[in-house]
């Protein structure tokens, strides 16, 4: 259809031309094809870790975290000059404790945090980093305190349990639920019991109820008990947590919700864009990279594209100055060469498409090492899959391929074909 408006002689014409050479035409084509592939496959690539790292964030984070940390600090002690004629100072002691580790009242603090209107689960955490021991192994690893009813809303751990059940952390005050990666390192299994010593020194024994694997590592490296029992391991008291994990019910809310709690409640509240912020424009950084040195990929194939137009020319010039002779005019001889290079790009672009189709699926399908330190664990490549890698992969291939053929183009509608007939050229 592209070609419906140009008459079909020029058409057969460009076509001849181009394929009397098949095998440098093959070349080409294949170069074209190549890079549209890598392309391709390089935008599903980076744009599959992207929107797998946004969706496990979104799905399995809180989407606020309210923080210990106060956003307006209190005053402190303050020194007042004597109003008239004296010895005498005023000296005013602020006896506010300053601790930015935890969040106290916290009872009084979800009421006013659910009070919000797009809020939809508040959950709150007590952290503790502890030694965790089983049999003659022991490692650092951190205890989370949650409410399970709570945590699961946000966490969706029931959804990814190994073995038994999350509720039945709410109903076992001595339970642990532990993340598949510490009970991997561990040998630690459902019915297992595990030691904790925590801050205050104390070893506390906990019983495991079930393995979950949710894919992000902070999660998997982690245990899960209830409140109260961190709370002692911690040393915290009854009415101090450490932070409160938040989900809106609109996103695109999420930092104006944000800013409204930390007005209420006078503590930060950090949304996962700002806690993931760096990885995300890290990633987004290394596609830039990517993007552009896979286009010049495109550009040095279309060098190819400009290399065989320039010979087709070189070697059609007395039959281009025979066409002038037969009435073709300037424009018809530049259609002609500009068609041949828009016909290499349609058919590299094809046969791209469709090797970056076969791509995708094969890269998808290969098993990973899965990493143990970053923010989110996958056994697989995530690889995205969209139309819109194709069209603009093909339309790339094709602007090149075109703004190619433009300087041979010109040069053989500049042909002067008395000159050709005559032998002067």
């Amino acid at each position: 259809m592209i070609f419906a408006r140009i008459p079909r002689h020029i058409v057969t014409i460009a076509f001849r031309q181009l394929f009397q050479r098949k095998r440098q035409a093959a070349l080409i084509i294949s170069g074209i094809g190549v890079a549209v592939m890598v392309l391709v496959t390089a935008m599903s690539l980076m744009n599959g870790i992207l929107a797998s790292f946004a969706e496990k964030i979104v799905n399995n984070s809180p989407h606020i975290v309210l923080s210990g940390e106060k956003v307006h600090q209190p005053v402190g002690d303050t020194l007042l000059p004597p109003g008239g004629s004296g010895d005498h100072v005023f000296f005013i002691k602020n006896t506010e404790r300053q601790d930015e580790d935890v969040i106290k009242n916290y009872s009084m603090i979800m009421d006013a945090v659910r009070r919000e209107p797009h809020i939809a689960t508040v959950s709150p955490v007590v952290y503790v980093n502890t030694i965790v021991a089983f049999g003659t192994l022991s490692l650092p690893a951190p205890v989370i305190g949650v409410v399970a009813a709570e945590a699961d809303k946000i966490q969706h751990f029931s959804e990814n349990m190994l073995s038994g059940r999350f509720a039945e952390l709410e109903r076992t005050p001595d339970g642990v639920m532990l993340g598949s990666s510490l009970a991997r390192d561990l040998s630690a299994q459902m019915g297992d019991q595990i030691q904790c010593v925590g801050t205050v020194g104390d070893r506390f024994t906990f019983r495991v109820l079930g393995v979950f694997s949710t894919g992000m590592n902070d999660a998997d490296n982690s245990a899960y008990a209830n409140i109260p029992r961190a709370q002692t391991l911690g040393g915290f008291s009854r009415d101090e947590i450490t932070q409160m994990d938040l989900r809106v019910t609109d996103l695109e809310e999420n930092t104006l919700v944000a800013a409204r709690i930390a007005e209420v409640t006078n503590h930060k509240a950090t949304t996962w864009e700002e806690n993931s912020a760096g990885i995300l424009s890290l990633l987004k950084m290394i596609s830039s990279i990517v993007y552009v040195l896979v286009f010049f990929v495109i550009v040095v194939a279309g060098f190819g594209v400009a290399n065989i137009l320039i010979t087709n020319v070189l070697e059609k010039y007395r039959d281009i100055a025979i066409m002038k002779s037969l009435g073709f005019r300037r424009d018809e001889i530049t259609v002609i060469y500009l068609l041949q290079g828009a016909a290499v790009a349609l058919i590299g672009a094809a046969i791209g498409c469709l090797l970056g189709f076969v791509m995708i699926q094969v890269f998808r399908s290969i098993p990973v090492t899965p990493s143990q330190t970053g923010m989110i664990r996958s056994d697989r490549l995530q690889m995205g899959m969209s139309p819109w890698y194709f069209a603009m992969a093909s339309g790339f291939a094709l602007v090149v391929c075109v703004f190619a053929s433009i300087g041979p183009s010109r040069k053989a509608a500049r042909v002067n074909p008395v000159e050709i007939l005559r032998g002067e050229r």
